[in-house]
């Protein structure tokens, strides 16, 4: 059985695992005219995530095999939004 896809970010993941979300809620951004970044940021490593187009929402998706290598801790992130001319933040936490 296929596992439920969240529509926000987790709250935790685990190197090792696949992670996956969407955002749906981002109708003043179409994904058709904006891209979706997520920064991961701690001590030590740095994780740049870009979500892909699924209609006019985005999807986040990153393998196993990448997560695997990821130093594990606690993480600031940042999400933002980016057209041609524009960036805005939409979302932070740990």
């Amino acid at each position: 059985m296929a596992a439920t896809v969240p529509t926000t970010e987790p709250t935790s993941v685990r190197a090792g695992d696949t992670w996956q979300w969407r955002r749906e809620d981002l109708s003043d951004y179409p994904a058709s005219a904006w891209t979706l970044k997520y920064y991961l940021r701690n001590a030590s490593a740095y994780i740049d995530i870009t979500a892909t187009a699924d209609g006019d929402n985005f999807a986040v998706s990153v393998a196993k095999a990448t997560t695997a290598g990821y130093t594990v801790g606690d993480y600031d992130w940042t999400a933002v939004v980016e057209s041609a001319t524009e960036r805005f933040e939409i979302g932070s936490g740990r």
